[in-house]
């Protein structure tokens, strides 16, 4: 299974959000990062039809998306940053919704949404109205809605926004369990939740691919630049002017921060492990610094 992209562009005015993007995706989980108006939310709505790309196609399994239609509409489970939901509906009456329009059979959606409800941990309120639902709760059921009926294809737009900690990282253990025969798409700023599941990460900056790799392979990219450095309160600025910073830690031991750079900033500076935020740091910049917040 194969979903390949051949010289996809956009354009909005003489903007470009997306510049010949190409690429080809197997089965398994690759993540979008990228600042905004680095053309993720383009480049998911070209693939979910909801928007047509100037040049370009998009192929799966080498038959263009486009004239397979509904039969690829089949295949996909979109879950965008800020779904639309009716309130007055339940949880388990909007998935019978979802269920009707993707077509599924009635007895295979009466197995499969108590089942989503539960990966989604919203069995207990599966007949509450989603009207009083907090965020959260509303994020874990669009990602339900966009699981249902087992899609070959899904595309998630910053699936864990509005979750707690806990709740994070068991929607990211079950996006990573079900995405060994699925090509998983994940748009994010939170670049903790691709960095240990992604097969493939694709740094995209204005609307071109800067990098695509393992984080792994990313990551020992920048080996050898990450450095912690002890500081003083007082050259803390000095040191942000002079370095890209990219964590700033103050306790008992003192100040310490990370900094990026190709040579040790200070004489004291330490060579240090580093991380996929760094990684995405040294190629966007400090200004477009992604949540990691756990």
């Amino acid at each position: 299974m194969t979903l390949e992209f051949k010289n996809v562009t956009k354009s909005y005015g003489k903007a470009k959000a997306l510049d010949g993007f190409s690429a080809v995706l197997e089965p398994g989980i690759h993540a979008l990062l990228g600042p905004n108006g680095a053309g993720k939310s383009t480049l998911m709505n070209i693939l979910t039809d909801n928007l047509k790309a100037d040049e370009g196609s998009i192929l799966f399994d080498g038959e263009d998306i486009l004239k397979m239609g509904g039969r690829f509409r089949e295949k996909l489970g979109f879950m965008p940053q800020y779904p639309g939901m009716y309130g007055s509906f339940s949880a388990e009456s909007f998935l019978w919704y979802i269920a009707e329009l993707k077509g599924i059979p009635r007895d295979r959606a009466k197995t499969a949404i108590p089942e989503v409800l539960e990966a989604v941990e919203l069995s207990d309120v599966a007949n509450k109205r989603i009207s009083a639902f907090s965020g959260g709760m509303k994020q874990r059921l669009a990602l339900a809605q966009a699981v249902l009926g087992d899609p070959s294809v899904l595309v998630l737009d910053e699936p864990t926004a509005g979750l707690d900690p806990r709740q994070r990282i068991a929607v990211r253990n079950y996006i990573s369990r079900i995405a060994f025969n699925k090509i998983v798409i994940i748009a994010t700023h939170v670049v903790a939740d691709v960095e240990y599941i992604a097969k493939n990460v694709i740094l995209l900056n204005k609307g071109r691919i800067h990098d695509s790799a393992s984080p792994a392979e990313l990551i020992r990219k920048i080996e050898g630049r990450v450095w912690r450095v002890p500081a003083q309160p007082a050259d803390v600025a000095e040191l942000q002017a002079r370095f890209a910073v990219t964590n700033i830690q103050n306790d008992d031991a003192g100040v310490s921060l990370r900094v990026l750079s190709d040579s040790a900033p200070t004489p004291d500076a330490v060579l240090i492990t580093p991380s996929l935020e760094d990684c995405y740091l040294s190629v966007f910049g400090e200004g477009s610094k992604a949540d990691t917040a756990e």
